[in-house]
């Protein structure tokens, strides 16, 4: 059993999420050959490291810092979580992989292409690991499916559409000065639709992307970013791929839609308001949505115990899950680097379109 040594840096409201998953893995668990410890939290904000802190439930003691470099002065660890606001990721990645340590990476990987290359060229010539937190991958069902797409169960992919309507009034953007700007946070797409992009990318097979039309605009928030977007993907084999990306709707109503469309199938899916809907098809128009449910919860159960089945509703701890058996196991991630890149890359592509 090897103990994985986690820090986490940047202790907003997503370090939440980070502790919930290292306080399941915290102790052993079925068919796992780790445990996961977490040993720092660095942030510059004394209390926001004492709130995250608090919801630790491992018994060793938590150090705390102000720098990332003066925590690796101090310590080894095993994994560093990156819950910055996006303008940072590729700093505090590049220092963490030149300590030698693995990364687990909030979306997007970087703002720039370039640095999410060199970070994977980094990582790849010092045999590490970066996992990107595209929780959408996490969700129940989507690596079954993934991996029947794989095997040609659907067919061909044809092409998808799918619709991100994030609602965020004015005071979420003005709890910070970073929130809304270009350098380090992004909007509507790159902030609130990339999670979605990444998702569609893996269910239409991660074609290569060919060309991009893209339309952003700003309506009625005040902020450098858009809080309304359009994309148009055009991918190899004829494959397409529509977007709309807003902040512009109710707060209290967040919603997602999807819908794929193969050869021999489709796949349809719905999150508004925290209620989820799905649908899947086969060729002959019949559903398999409970046959895939079922699946999923006999693999949970069988794979990881009762217990798993509570973490259902953190994709987190999927995340980590995967970081960890990569590391032991050397082991793919189902959202590694690689697929954190093309996600990047869709974005900055209906930017460049859009002439921002």
């Amino acid at each position: 059993m090897q103990n994985l040594k986690v820090a986490i840096v940047g202790c907003g409201k997503v370090a939440g999420k980070h502790i919930k998953a290292i306080n399941y893995f915290n102790k052993e668990r079925k068919n796992t050959q780790f445990t996961l410890e977490l040993i720092a939290l660095i942030d510059p904000v004394e209390a926001a490291k004492e709130k995250i802190a608090n919801l630790y439930k491992g018994k060793n003691k938590i150090a705390y810092y102000v720098d990332l470099n003066k925590f690796f002065l101090k310590e080894n660890v095993d994994i560093l979580a990156i819950t910055t606001p996006s303008g940072l990721h590729y700093e505090q990645a590049k220092i963490a992989l030149n300590n030698h340590c693995h990364i687990l990476i909030e979306k997007p990987i970087t703002l720039e292409e370039n640095q999410a290359k060199e970070l994977l060229d980094l990582a790849e010539k010092s045999q590490l690991k970066i996992a990107v937190g595209h929780i959408y991958r996490y969700f129940p069902l989507i690596k079954n499916l993934y991996q029947d797409l794989k095997s040609g169960k659907f067919g061909k992919p044809l092409f998808g559409n799918v619709q991100v309507r994030w609602g965020h009034d004015q005071a979420y953007y003005d709890q910070a000065a970073w929130r809304g700007t270009r350098k380090f946070d992004g909007g509507a797409i790159m902030n609130q639709s990339i999670h979605a992009l990444d998702l569609m990318h893996a269910l239409l097979g991660e074609p290569y992307l060919v060309s991009t039309k893209g339309a952003v605009t700003k309506q009625i928030h005040q902020m450098e970013s858009e809080d309304l977007g359009y994309g148009i993907f055009e991918f190899e084999n004829n494959i397409w791929l529509v977007l709309e990306g807003t902040t512009n709707t109710d707060p209290k109503r967040p919603e997602a839609s999807f819908f794929v469309r193969y050869t021999q199938g489709e796949i349809r899916a719905s999150l508004l308001a925290g209620k989820i809907k799905f649908s899947i098809l086969n060729a002959d128009g019949q559903e398999l949505r409970n046959s895939y449910l079922m699946t999923e919860i006999k693999n949970r159960i069988s794979d990881k115990g009762f217990s798993f089945l509570g973490q259902i509703g953190n994709p987190h701890t999927g995340i980590y899950l995967d970081l960890a058996n990569a590391i032991v196991e050397n082991s793919p991630i189902f959202a590694d680097g690689e697929s954190g890149l093309h996600a990047l890359q869709m974005v900055l592509a209906l930017y460049q379109d859009a002439g921002v």
